[in-house]
C-alpha cells in the first residue's frame, strides 16, 4: 500500500501542475482577447453536449421573443441554479441617446452576461451581438448612432441563486445648450410646420430670458459665426474634425470667434430673437447637422430623471389566479395581448418590473402579467 501511495502522489502533482499551467495560459489569453462574460460562462458547460444544447435552445428562444419594454425601468429577477433563466427584451432607442444598464449586484456576488443585438430587419435579430459586457462588470453602455429597435439579452450565472436588480435607462450624449435651463424650456420641436407648411422645423427652440448664456454642448471648435439669413446672429460648433455640427441661432450677441476651441459649458453667446425670430419671445434655435443632413437634436440633450433600484425578494415559480389571465407583450395595459391563460396555470417567474411579472409558460411562450393575476410560489 505504501508503494502505491508513493507512485500515485507524483502523478497527481504533475496533473495539478498541468491544470494550473493551463489556467494560467487561459488567464493570459483572456487579458489579450478580453472575452465577454457570456463567452466565459459557456466554458463551464461547453463540454457537456446535453447541457450546452439546452442552453443554446434557451438563448435562441429568448432572442426570438417579441417582448417589449419602455425606458426607463427597474427590473427585478432571481438567478436559478436549476434552469437557464434568460431575460430578453426589445427596446426602442434614438440616435443621440446613451443607453445604460446597471445591476445592484457586483460581478463577484453574481456575474451577469449582457448582450446587445441590432436588428437585421423588422423581425430578425442579428446573429452576433454588437456589444457585450466584460466578465468583471455587471453594467454596459453605448452611444446610440442609429434610431431603431435593439434586443437586450441578460443571462445570470447559474452557480448561485440570488435576487438581483437592474436599471435600464438613457441619458443625453450632449450637455443642455442653454445655461440653467432644461426640458421644460423646450417649446417648439423637430418637424413642426414653418412658413405656412413650406418647410419643417429642423431643430428645437429653447425659450429663456434675453441675455441668458448659450453654452457649448460638447468639446469642439467654432467653425463659423455671423449675422445672416433666417438664423440671425449664429454660431456653428464642430464636434471633432469629421463629426456633427451644432447650430445655435437667433442669438442676441456672439461671444466666440471662428477657429476658437471650446469646452463643454463655455459661453458661445446669449439668447435673443435675431433673424426671422423678431416677432417671437427670445429663444435659442438649436440644431444638429451631419453629412446626411439635419437630425432631431432632442434625444441628444433631453434630460432624464435619475432612477434607483429598490431590491425585493422574488419567487422562482407561480400560478395564475383568475379564470382568465391576460398575457401581454409589454408591461402595460396598452401593450398587445398575446392570449388569455386559464386559472391555476403553472408559471416560471423570470422577473418583475413595476407591477408586472415577466413569466414563462413553456419553452417558447413568454409575456407579462399584472401582479393581480399572479400568485408567487416557492
Amino acid at each position: 500500500m505504501v508503494i502505491i501511495k508513493y507512485e500515485i502522489e507524483p502523478y497527481f502533482r504533475i496533473l495539478f501542475l498541468i491544470l494550473a499551467s493551463c489556467k494560467q495560459v487561459q488567464d493570459v489569453a483572456d487579458v489579450i482577447t478580453k472575452p465577454s462574460a457570456r463567452v466565459i460562462f459557456e466554458r463551464d458547460f461547453k463540454n457537456n453536449d446535453s447541457i450546452f444544447q439546452r442552453y443554446e435552445l434557451a438563448y435562441r428562444n429568448a432572442k426570438r421573443n417579441n417582448l417589449e419594454l419602455e425606458l426607463p425601468l427597474v427590473l427585478q429577477s432571481k438567478s436559478d441554479t436549476s434552469d437557464f433563466k434568460i431575460l430578453a427584451y426589445t427596446l426602442n432607442l434614438q440616435r443621440g441617446e446613451r443607453f445604460k444598464i446597471e445591476s445592484d449586484r457586483d460581478a463577484d456576488s453574481l456575474q451577469l452576461a449582457i448582450d446587445v443585438f441590432s436588428f437585421k430587419n423588422d423581425s430578425v435579430v442579428e446573429e452576433k451581438p454588437m456589444l457585450s459586457n466584460a466578465s468583471s462588470l455587471n453594467r454596459l453602455e453605448f452611444d446610440v448612432t442609429k434610431t431603431g429597435r435593439y434586443k437586450i439579452v441578460i443571462l445570470p450565472n447559474r452557480k448561485r441563486q440570488r435576487n438581483f436588480g437592474l436599471k435600464l435607462f438613457t441619458e443625453p450624449t450632449l450637455a443642455f445648450p442653454v445655461s440653467g435651463k432644461g426640458n421644460k424650456a423646450i417649446q417648439s420641436f423637430w418637424g413642426a410646420t414653418r412658413s405656412g407648411g413650406r418647410r419643417s422645423h429642423e431643430g428645437i427652440d429653447v425659450f429663456a430670458k434675453r441675455g441668458t448664456p448659450v453654452v457649448a454642448a460638447t468639446n469642439g471648435f467654432i467653425s463659423n459665426t455671423g449675422n445672416r439669413g433666417l438664423g440671425g446672429k449664429q454660431v456653428w460648433l464642430r464636434d471633432g474634425l469629421f463629426g456633427q455640427s451644432l447650430y445655435y441661432a437667433h442669438l442676441d450677441s456672439i461671444a466666440v470667434s471662428g477657429g476658437e476651441r471650446v469646452q463643454v459649458g463655455d459661453t458661445l453667446g446669449f439668447v435673443g430673437n435675431t433673424g426671422n425670430a423678431k416677432t417671437t419671445s427670445p429663444h435659442l434655435h438649436f440644431g444638429i447637422y451631419t453629412s446626411g443632413g439635419a437630425v432631431n437634436p432632442l434625444p441628444f440633450v433631453k434630460q432624464a430623471d435619475p432612477i434607483e433600484i429598490v431590491s425585493f425578494p422574488l419567487a422562482l415559480n407561480g400560478e395564475t389566479r383568475l379564470k382568465k389571465n391576460e398575457l401581454r407583450v409589454g408591461a402595460h395595459v396598452r401593450s398587445t395581448k398575446l392570449q388569455d391563460i386559464a386559472a391555476k396555470t403553472p408559471l416560471k417567474i423570470l422577473g418583475k418590473t413595476d407591477r408586472w411579472f415577466h413569466v414563462r409558460l413553456n419553452d417558447t411562450l413568454q409575456g407579462f402579467m399584472h401582479e393581480s393575476l399572479v400568485e408567487e410560489k416557492e
